[in-house]
């Protein structure tokens, strides 16, 4: 769920600022810290895959998880209480005893980190909702690693005890039932006293919880009658009644680990697949927070800043004006961007398929090649079969072939938002690979020399190369700078991407799969590319000029010739009335954005496929597993693309709307005007996840 990165953020901006708002009570607070805790653990649930472990309160499922990896002394609770927080425990290779971490909010530094804590502070933190072992803490949630006993690729999410909601519990109970909806699967942890009783009010009250998915179910401290072939029977009965489900979903456990494993593993395996309606079913509870708390934290914090200072309301509504300007150019080249990353990752997909599909039926298909692989045993390691088809599909949906891709559809969707046309006949020195004529079916085009010589002046401007004149010719060229400086910092990923595809600097190529990408070789690129361009036409000269300004490279009396100087050097503007620092400083933070955007946007087809959203299908038909596959790492990447794409537009959107509010002599220390603006980009990134999750929910269809 890479999508959720940009409402994750703006959620973290609302909540750091709300902490410094004077009439911002504990109760508003806790609110938007439960709200992004939940986005949060949607995002954990998504990449990291974890298998959740509910139950009433001493049902057996603390003792099921100290069992298997022998944690008595950290879920062994003597003071009568239940977990009240969810536990997310990894097998972790290396470590002797386990560890634990916390996942904490500081509401005065504002800094997020995780923490060690010793045995003591875990066993508070798990029972008790509002422990906070400093006033100024928050908890979000706490992770313990054990040493591995099965080698999963997954974790394990044990839950707070299950009980009737009430005001006391509504808190917790809303997060375990959060967790277990986007969960991988779920456990249901009973015991043979707990079937006796009539369970009605639990299904039906967790019926929204593990809707389309039916729960393993462990029947636990049955090690005393093991043998008792007749008892075992009357459970599996009244388990397979209670639950409605098979006798091949249920286990009996105790303390007996050994006589049990195999049977745990066994059962276990197949809920690790997901189908389209438990798919949907997350995505529906998602849809509540993004529909329900988030309009309550919006109308909330409104009415806490309704009242900023509105005594600088003229400058303010000049500054959202021209942050309009660069919004929607953000939205305009994401649109097409969403478009042509689409077309081109189900191209490649559709090969990849093909290809898959041929080498299965030549190594997989037959009755030899099914005796092969059919004594296998089903355990959690059986996944490794699952490995070797997916292999098939990422060995021709590499990096490579994956970065190309990539780097047609950002050529298409420069070529659609510039207005000019762009080669795919890439050489060195050459790396943007402009034609130096336009896109024939419109009339204007961005890289008019005229129009970019406003931009120029616009981004001097903004540089502090420049000193602001209030006038409006002033005005209109921020305007054009604003406008078009999304699609002019994206130039940056089609010139990395080029590099490593096309040209032959092996240190850059090591950098970009190692992310260690740095400004400075990004202003190298920029040089090779401004001596071998200089013999272009004035608008080439001229938009790439602009696009070494970016970057910290001034191109000396807008000429390429190969003479390139960095701002904090002394050919800074010389009509410029800012000073030198101030305008190298301006450079850097923008160079800054510019180079960690084409970094982030070029290493995507490194780690893309890494966090694919299937474990384990192995009872689904195989063909359609490698289809799954295939469209599934297509719509991962593409998710990953345009989280970097948004991210780094957004850093960029705060440093403009800094700098704007200091050229027009705005503070921008008052926190009620922050809110404002906060509340405001979390309503646009709201409005533009709401289109994102009716996509994936037709995805999902």
């Amino acid at each position: 769920m890479q999508y959720l990165k940009s409402i994750e953020y703006h959620l973290n901006k609302v909540m750091n600022i709300a902490c410094d708002l004077d009439n911002c009570n504990s109760d508003t607070l806790n609110k938007v810290i439960s709200t992004y805790r939940k986005v949060r653990l949607s995002r954990l649930l998504d990449h990291e895959k974890f298998v959740a472990i509910g139950g009433t309160q001493g049902a057996g499922k603390s003792t099921l998880l100290s069992t298997i990896y022998g944690l008595e002394d950290w879920l062994k609770l003597n003071n009568g209480r239940g977990e009240q927080v969810p536990v997310f425990i990894y097998e972790k290779e290396g470590i002797e005893k386990p560890e634990a971490i916390k996942v904490v909010f500081n509401t005065v530094s504002k800094i997020e980190s995780e923490k060690a804590c010793d045995k003591d502070e875990f066993k508070k933190i798990i029972t008790q909702w509002d422990y906070n072992k400093l006033p100024e803490e928050r908890i979000f949630y706490v992770k313990l690693f054990v040493p591995p006993v099965f080698d999963i690729p997954f974790g394990w999410a044990l839950l707070p005890g299950y009980e009737i909601e009430n005001q006391k519990n509504h808190a917790w109970q809303q997060l375990m039932r959060y967790v277990m909806t986007h969960a991988l699967g779920v456990i249901i942890v009973t015991s043979e006293e707990r079937l006796a009783h009539d369970q009605a009010n639990i299904i039906n009250d967790l019926k929204d919880s593990l809707e389309s998915r039916n729960p393993v179910v462990a029947i636990t401290r049955t090690d005393t009658y093991r043998d008792d072939k007749a008892k075992l029977e009357d459970l599996t009965n009244r388990a397979k009644e209670v639950y409605q489900i098979s006798d091949k979903e249920i286990v009996f456990t105790g303390l007996d680990f050994e006589n049990w494993r195999d049977d745990f593993e066994e059962v276990v395996v197949p809920i690790l697949s997901q189908d389209a309606s438990v798919a949907q079913n997350k995505l529906h509870s998602l849809t509540a927070v993004i529909e329900d708390e988030i309009d309550d934290i919006i109308a909330e914090f409104n009415i806490l800043a309704i009242d900023a200072d509105m005594s600088k309301g003229r400058q303010n509504e000049q500054i959202d004006k021209m942050m309009e300007k660069f919004d929607s150019s953000v939205s305009r080249y994401k649109r097409e961007l969403v478009k042509q990353l689409s077309e081109q990752t189900s191209s490649l997909a559709n090969r990849a398929i093909k290809l898959a599909m041929f080498e299965y039926d030549q190594e997989e298909v037959g009755f030899t090649n099914n005796l092969k692989l059919g004594v296998k045993k089903i355990t959690f390691n059986s996944s490794k079969v699952e490995d070797a088809r997916k292999q098939r599909v990422r060995k021709h949906f590499n990096s490579d072939n994956l970065m190309q891709s990539n780097l047609l559809a950002i050529n298409q969707t420069a070529q659609n938002q510039l207005n000019f046309k762009i080669s795919n006949n890439y050489q060195e020195g050459n790396l943007l690979c402009y034609e130096n004529n336009k896109v024939e079916q419109y009339d204007d085009s961005q890289v008019d020399e005229n129009f970019q010589k406003s931009v120029q002046k616009g981004l001097n401007t903004l540089l502090k190369k420049n000193e602001l004149v209030q006038s409006l010719n002033e005005v209109n060229s921020i305007e054009n700078a604003m406008s078009a400086l999304p699609a002019l910092a994206m130039e940056y990923s089609r010139i990395v991407q080029a590099a490593y595809l096309k040209g032959s600097n092996e240190n850059l190529k090591s950098k970009l799969q190692n992310k260690d990408l740095g400004i400075n070789d990004i202003q190298d690129l920029i040089r090779s590319m401004a001596s071998e361009t200089q013999m272009a036409s004035s608008n080439i000269k001229a938009i790439v000029g602009t696009i070494g300004s970016l970057a910290g490279v001034d191109l000396i009396d807008g000429k390429l010739d190969g003479r390139i100087d960095l701002f904090n050097d002394a050919n800074t503007n010389a009509n410029a009335k800012s000073d030198t620092n101030g305008a190298a400083q301006a450079a850097a933070l923008i160079a800054t954005r510019v180079a960690g955007l084409a970094m982030a946007v070029g290493a995507v087809a490194f780690t893309a496929y890494q966090a694919s959203q299937t474990v384990a299908m192995s009872d689904r038909n195989n063909k359609e597993f490698i289809e799954l596959y295939a469209r599934d790492l297509a719509r991962n990447n593409n998710g990953h693309v345009i989280s970097e794409y948004d991210e780094h537009m957004q850093k960029l959107s705060e440093y403009l709307r800094s700098n704007l509010e200091q050229m027009y002599g705005i503070g921008s220390t008052d926190s009620q005007h922050q809110m404002m603006v906060a509340l405001n980009s979390l309503k646009n990134s709201r409005k533009e996840l709401r289109k994102l999750l009716k996509n994936e929910q037709l995805n999902v269809v």
